[in-house]
Order: structure tokens, then C-alpha cells, then sequence
């Protein structure tokens, strides 16, 4: 007999192992002894703390509590003890959990089982947890935020999948040496006040950023809605990017209204930069203008008009937002970036600084100087064993060298590669760079599954980043998808016209698997130049023999043999993922047409 499920209020916690998948392919009885042994640990301190364990699907552990401090207590008792279990076994052989704990409503079914949007935020935050830690949503922690005895960490309100609204997450703390607010709102409260700027610490190593409230220059009420509005989204779409240290809606609008030099501001707040505004509606019309500046200096790094049409109020203030936050961040990684090179000269220990330099030797993409910024990256570990963004600049160092054939040890190298950008996301899942590394590595891997699952996680991390959509549809093309991947693209430039070049090769790359030629050579003549790299010649070439335009594909292939001499078809198109072998091999057979031929494997 069917019963109605009932609904109440429970505290779910979801439990998974790190790394099951690997640990089973290195030794199932062990891992399943392992696993065996983490459950009975999980059985006896929910039952201990007056919870239900609800499901143990495959490396999963999922169960209900009454009470969020009790679900707590019985997390810690967990993870502690589970690192007794782990005590004596080697790094490569620990089975660690991530434990996610969320307050919420669900639906109860007469035989236990659990279902809602409170059980998947539940997963959703454990997912952003660190192996072997324990990370909460808000309104646990709202329960907990005074409890003494424990701190939190705020990793940010994070969007996550297939949930309609941001859930802000918490970490446990359990370092003692480690000095974590725990809430956002300590942090604001601890901020300078513009009459104390003379005393503002030094500033922050990652770039910081105020956005100013722009200035309303329409005069009516409904316009200072709108500024506002816009001042507030680009806040909170900034702070998707986990490079940047974007201050608080509360800080900022402490100004407004206030006619205060940039360089006093920058002091107060303790930022590097800062952005402001202006917006002005006029009819049917409205113009947001938006500048950059360097807070030290005062100088001008960036300025831009938008002109729109207002039809939909809401459509574009989404869409001003966007436009103004891609090209923005943009510009700031190039003041960083000349900013390491003015450094570069001199002793300079910082970690971050150090993985800024390696950045700008990795981009003169050569042989020499990406090995030069593996070894910066590495000093930067030294400094900090846990930096990720030193283990993605090591993991790009490793697949470019495979990329490029600047390695005798190509598998080794990915492998490499693979080990380095799996730290930087165990590190730091929240970041969405880090997960677009590991998906290149897996696309170099020909795993074209978990590269666009890499993708889509970092679109969902950071909807702003123009580059999470070119990665996603270079690899949509090659699994037989153009039209999605052109689409892709599209929105990319959209939202950052200033794309370089490669994004825009990327739609020869779409158009050649779409069988749409002629769509492709016009995008080649529009980028056609010194700018294009060697890898576009390939794609360049293989599109003007697909049209028997033999001879306008010479060109690219004396360009590309140029450079890799020792180039060989069967050996390159082995290595594309293609998810179709008509793609496969209509571009192997365009390759040879163009006049590239099989020649001794390259080293």
C-alpha cells in the first residue's frame, strides 16, 4: 500500500571517498577491506550521535540527523578516527572521506529513504570539501556559527548544480595554526575606515579590487535601482574568480556618494584596484560607463562605453554584468603579469610572486622558458605546500611539453601532468582554472568524457570566464557536437569580445567537423596572420584541401613542417580524441591532401 512521503526538517550528511576509482584499480580486496572497515566507523558514531545511516551506494555513505550539532560531533568523532585507520598507510594507499553537512527540508519515505533539494545540497557541499574535512552550507552552519571550540573557514557563496540559488559553504578548521574568520562579515567589520588609510596593512599578494557604487547620472529613483543593481551583481560575479579578493557590498558602498581620490580609497580598503562607474538612462536607451584604475597610482588601465537598448531591464543589466566582469578580470591578470616583470629582476620569495613570474615564461610557449617555469613553480611550492595554483602551472608545464613535443617521454610527461592538476583541484575544488586544467589533461588523454565533465564543472563554478566555454567547445567538437561547440563559442565572444586568437581558431576546428568549409576558411582569412600559431596551421590546412584548394594550403604546411620538422600524420592524428572515426580519418586524409606526409615519429 502506497503511503504519502512526509516532509520535515533534518540535518544530511553526505560522505564519499577521494580517489575510489583509482584505489579499486590498485587493489579491490584492500580497498573493499578499507571501505568495510570506514563503515562500521560511520555505523557507530551516527548511531551514537542519535542519527540514521539512509544509504551506503557504492563508496557513498549518506545518513539523517535531528540535530546539526549532533551531526557535527559525529562527523569529527568520524574523521578522526578514520585517520587512525589510515595510520601507517602510504599517501597512494589512504582511503580519505569528504563529508558534506546541510540543514534543509526533505521527503521521507515510509522505508527511510531521503529525497529534495536538502539531500543534493548536501552532495553539492561535500564536494567543495578538502580529503579527510568536513564542509557545512549556511544554514548549518547559522546553528553552529557561535559554538565554542570550532572555527570555519568561509570558502564563498557557491553555485552549484541543478540548485537555483548561491549556498554559501563553510569549512571546518581543524589547524591550529591556521587564522580563519568565521564569517565574511568579521572580515568587513575588520577593515580600515577611510580616516585610518594612512595605517592599512600591506597589501594582499592576490589581486584585490573595491567596486565603487556607480554613479547615477539619470537622476530618478528607478535609475539609482538600476546602478545599484549593476554595482552589486559585478560584486558578487567577481567573486567567482578565486584568484581575486573582491571586497564586500557593505565596504564599498560606505563611499557613496562620496567624492574621494582613488589612491585614499585603495588605502582604506587595502585594494590594488579599483573599479567605478557611471550609468545613465535616457528613454528607451541606456549608457554604463566603467573604468579600471590602479588604486596606487591613480593611473587609467581600462575604460569602456556600453550603449543598449532597454527592453528588458533585467536582460540587460545580466548582460552589462557579464561583458564588464570578463574583459575586466582580463585586464587585471595584464597588470599583474607587468607587474611580475618589473619584479622579475629582483629577489623575490613570495609564492605568488614566483607563480606570476612562471605564468609570463610559460606564455612565450618555447621549449626553454616552459622548463624555466616548471622551476619557478616548483620554488613556489617550497615556499607553500599547498598552493594549487604552482601544482596547475606545473600540470600546464607538463601537458604543453606533451602538446608541443618538447618531451622523449610523452606519456610519462601526461601522467605528470594528470598527478599535478588533480592536487591543484583536491586543493581548491571551488576554483573553476584549476578544473579547466585537469579537463585539458584529460583531453590530451583522449578522455573526452571526463575533459567536458571538467568543463561543465567550471562553467558551473564560474559562469563569467569566457575561456570555460572555448575549452568546452574544442572538446564538444571533437565529440561530434560543432553545433553545441559553435553555439559555445558564440556566447564565448559575447561576453569577452577581446578573445585572442586561438578561441577564435577554435571555430575552424568546429566548422571543419560540421563539414561547414567555407565557414571555416572565412574565419581563417579574418585571423590569418603572424598572430596564428603553428597548431592552427594544421586545421587551417586540412579546411583549404577539404575545399580542393590545394595550393592556399601550402602555405600552412610550410609554416607548420617549419617548425616540426620531423611531423608525422598518423602519429598526430593518433593523439587527437576524435569521438568518430569518419572525423578521424576525413581529417587524417585532408592532412595528406594539404601535403603533410608520414615521416619518422617525432621525439
Amino acid at each position: 500500500m502506497f503511503t504519502e512521503p512526509k516532509r520535515r526538517l533534518a540535518a544530511i550528511v553526505n560522505a564519499d571517498v577521494v580517489g575510489y576509482s583509482r584505489l579499486m584499480g590498485q587493489d579491490e580486496a584492500d580497498t573493499l577491506a578499507m571501505l568495510n572497515a570506514a563503515r562500521e566507523i560511520f555505523r557507530t558514531q551516527v548511531v551514537a550521535h542519535d542519527g540514521r545511516i539512509v544509504d551506503t551506494a557504492g563508496d557513498s555513505v549518506l545518513s539523517v540527523f535531528d540535530s546539526v550539532v549532533e551531526a557535527i560531533d559525529a562527523c569529527v568523532a568520524i574523521q578522526q578516527q578514520l585517520a587512525g585507520l589510515n595510520d601507517g598507510r602510504s599517501a597512494a594507499r589512504r582511503m580519505d572521506f569528504r563529508i558534506g553537512i546541510n540543514l534543509g527540508d526533505v521527503l521521507e519515505q515510509s522505508d527511510g529513504t531521503v529525497y529534495g533539494d536538502g539531500v543534493n545540497i548536501a552532495a553539492r557541499v561535500e564536494r567543495l570539501a578538502e580529503p579527510g574535512g568536513i564542509t557545512v552550507s549556511g544554514p548549518a552552519y547559522d546553528f553552529v556559527a557561535d559554538r565554542g571550540g570550532m572555527r570555519w573557514r568561509f570558502l564563498g557563496e557557491q553555485t552549484v548544480k541543478n540548485i537555483a540559488r548561491p549556498v554559501r559553504v563553510y569549512a571546518l578548521v581543524t589547524d591550529p595554526a591556521e587564522d580563519a574568520p568565521r564569517d565574511p562579515r568579521e572580515r568587513d567589520a575588520a577593515l580600515p575606515s577611510p580616516a585610518a588609510g594612512a595605517d592599512a596593512a600591506r597589501l594582499p599578494a592576490r589581486p584585490s579590487i573595491a567596486v565603487l557604487p556607480f554613479t547615477n547620472l539619470g537622476g530618478s529613483s528607478d535609475d539609482e535601482y538600476f546602478a545599484d543593481g549593476i554595482t552589486e551583481d559585478i560584486i558578487t560575479e567577481l567573486s567567482r574568480f578565486k584568484d581575486m579578493i573582491v571586497t564586500s557590498r557593505n565596504s564599498t558602498f560606505s563611499f557613496k556618494g562620496q567624492a574621494v581620490k582613488a589612491q585614499d580609497i585603495g588605502r582604506a580598503l587595502n585594494v590594488r584596484y579599483i573599479l567605478e562607474g557611471s550609468v545613465r538612462k535616457a528613454g528607451e536607451r541606456v549608457r554604463v560607463n566603467a573604468q579600471l584604475i590602479e588604486a596606487g597610482s591613480g593611473h587609467h588601465l581600462w575604460a569602456e562605453r556600453f550603449d543598449r537598448k532597454l527592453c528588458d531591464v533585467f536582460a540587460v543589466q545580466d548582460e552589462l554584468t557579464r561583458r564588464i566582469v570578463a574583459t575586466l578580470v582580463g585586464r587585471v591578470a595584464d597588470s599583474e603579469r607587468r607587474r611580475a616583470r618589473s619584479d622579475a629582476g629582483g629577489e623575490n620569495p613570495a609564492a605568488y610572486d614566483l607563480v606570476l613570474r612562471g605564468r609570463e615564461l610559460w606564455l612565450k610557449f618555447n621549449r626553454e622558458d616552459n622548463l624555466a617555469a616548471r622551476g619557478l613553480y616548483l620554488q613556489a611550492i617550497k615556499l607553500d605546500p599547498e598552493y594549487p595554483r604552482a601544482y596547475a602551472g606545473i600540470a600546464w608545464t607538463y601537458a604543453t611539453a606533451y602538446n608541443e613535443y618538447w618531451t622523449d617521454d610523452p606519456q610519462g610527461s601526461l601522467d605528470e601532468a594528470l598527478e599535478y592538476a588533480q592536487r591543484a583541484v583536491h586543493t581548491d575544488p571551488s576554483s573553476h582554472t584549476f578544473r579547466l586544467c585537469l579537463g585539458m589533461v584529460y583531453f590530451f588523454r583522449k578522455r573526452l568524457d571526463k575533459a567536458i565533465e571538467c568543463f561543465e564543472k567550471a562553467i558551473e563554478l564560474n559562469v563569467n570566464d569566457a575561456d570555460c566555454y572555448t575549452f568546452l567547445a574544442h572538446a564538444l567538437s571533437l565529440n561530434g557536437e560543432p553545433e553545441k561547440a559553435i553555439a559555445l563559442l558564440d556566447h564565448a565572444f559575447e561576453i569577452n569580445p577581446y578573445l585572442d586568437v586561438w578561441p577564435r581558431s577554435l571555430y575552424v576546428v568546429a566548422y571543419f567537423v560540421a563539414g561547414r568549409y567555407e565557414e571555416g576558411r572565412a574565419v581563417m582569412r579574418e585571423i590569418d596572420g603572424p598572430r596564428i600559431s603553428p597548431s592552427n596551421c594544421r586545421w587551417f590546412a586540412a579546411t583549404c584541401a577539404a575545399l580542393g584548394r590545394i595550393e592556399e594550403a601550402r602555405p600552412y604546411v610550410e609554416r607548420y613542417v617549419e617548425h616540426y620538422p620531423a611531423f608525422d600524420v598518423d602519429e598526430h592524428v593518433a593523439r587527437v580524441p576524435f569521438r568518430r572515426a569518419d572525423d578521424r580519418e576525413r581529417y587524417r586524409e585532408c592532412l595528406r591532401q594539404a601535403g603533410f606526409a608520414g615521416v619518422a615519429t617525432p621525439a
